[in-house]
């Protein structure tokens, strides 16, 4: 058998099924208010990321400045934010220990920041990426440039359970690995572009999905932006200057200030999100079947409540691109269990309470079994708000 079908049997049959035992997400407060925010300064050490082409600037130079501008933006505008850095000074970090700090920290809210760079002096702008399966493949260098940092590492096949940036094949382990934060990283991705956008390098690429191993096991909302491509001129003109990189770190204070507001005002629940590069945005809205006592059906559940009050608080548990099957193991001993199709994703829902307080009460039990359960609000027809 060819060596590269032995891999790609080798993750869909050994990987994957280990992966899913991971965490989806945190969900760490009890208030649900943003109160730690991990700031990651791409590269670093060893690893200069992204060079010049007189040598002269790289790519962990200035993801540090801008870090360490942001980071003390957020801790002089919000004294009761814990703000920690991946690292604040020219040390190398894999991958892993960048995700472990962040999850350590049980932090709200992940941004690392990078600098751009590709063959042709053309192409400028920021973006913005969150973790999702990219169908077109248009992102599939950005994901090759990032994770292959990893090969610094002496035995990184096995702290990424076989991954291997070189080998298209390993890829497929991502297709099953679905993000529970995904609107609210979406959303972070989106004020931070809103923001970029306003210069001091004004192009605008987007929020895109793309299978970027520091955000994998990132246990909360988490995005990489792209500040700027150094192979530009235009671009490493601001990056490499001071107030250039002191308005992006600006930029990206408010865009986080933003998002902070949303995040506790709406107390961890999702919303309908922003558009994205994906064609998730274009999926119609499915209706939802059930051929098991295990997992109720929107038209049961709507049918059985028609009396009652017209919205209530649910707490969701788990979210998939993928539909479960019905009596799967992970929810057995939950009763009421609701799946909602919403923005491209299952949505496994449990509970029903009159008040966000009932809610909240029985958050603490749930989480548990489900570390990343959090709190949503449901309209009659069992849509999420």
């Amino acid at each position: 058998m060819p060596f590269r079908l032995n891999r790609a049997l080798f993750f869909l049959f050994f990987v994957i099924p280990a992966l899913l035992n991971q965490p989806l997400c945190a969900g760490h407060n009890p208030d649900m208010k943003l109160r730690t925010v991990v700031i990651d300064a791409g590269h670093g050490g060893k690893d200069p990321g992204a060079i010049s082409s007189d040598n002269k600037i790289r790519e962990k130079t200035i993801t540090l400045d801008v870090a360490l501008k942001l980071g003390q933006r957020i801790k002089d505008a919000y004294p009761d934010v814990k703000v920690v850095y991946t690292r604040s000074k020219d040390t190398y970090l894999t991958l892993a220990q960048r995700t472990n700090i962040a999850n350590r920290n049980q932090a709200d809210l992940f941004i690392s920041i990078h600098v751009n760079s590709v063959p042709s002096s053309k192409p400028r702008g920021s973006e913005t990426y969150i973790m999702g399966t990219d169908e077109s493949h248009s992102n599939m260098e950005v994901c090759k440039k990032e994770n292959s940092v990893i090969l610094l590492e002496d035995d990184y096949t096995t702290t990424y359970q076989g991954y291997d940036p070189n080998e298209p094949e390993s890829f497929i382990f991502f297709n099953l690995m679905q993000n529970a934060h995904f609107e609210q990283s979406v959303i972070m991705a989106s004020k931070i572009q809103e923001q970029l956008r306003k210069g001091p390098i004004t192009v605008d690429r987007g929020v895109k999905q793309a299978l970027l191993l520091v955000l994998w096991r990132t246990s909360m909302p988490s995005v990489l932006v792209e500040i700027g491509f150094l192979s530009n001129a235009a671009d490493r003109k601001q990056l490499a200057s001071e107030s250039g990189r002191k308005e992006i770190a600006g930029r990206l204070f408010t865009a986080f200030s933003e998002f902070k507001k949303h995040y506790d005002s709406h107390s961890g629940m999702e919303i309908d999100t922003p558009s994205i590069s994906t064609d998730l945005s274009s999926e119609k809205e499915k209706p939802v079947s059930s051929n098991s006592t295990a997992i109720s059906s929107e038209k049961e559940k709507s049918a059985s409540s028609s009396s009652d009050s017209s919205d209530w608080w649910m707490i969701q548990i788990f979210a998939s691109k993928k539909q479960v099957k019905p009596g799967a193991p992970d929810f057995k001993g939950l009763k009421n269990c609701v799946e909602i199709f919403q923005n491209g994703y299952y949505k496994y829902c449990t509970g029903r309470y009159a008040t966000r307080e009932a809610a909240v009460k029985a958050l603490p039990e749930l989480r548990k079994k489900f570390e990343g359960a959090f709190i949503v609000h449901v309209d009659k027809n069992n849509r999420i708000l």
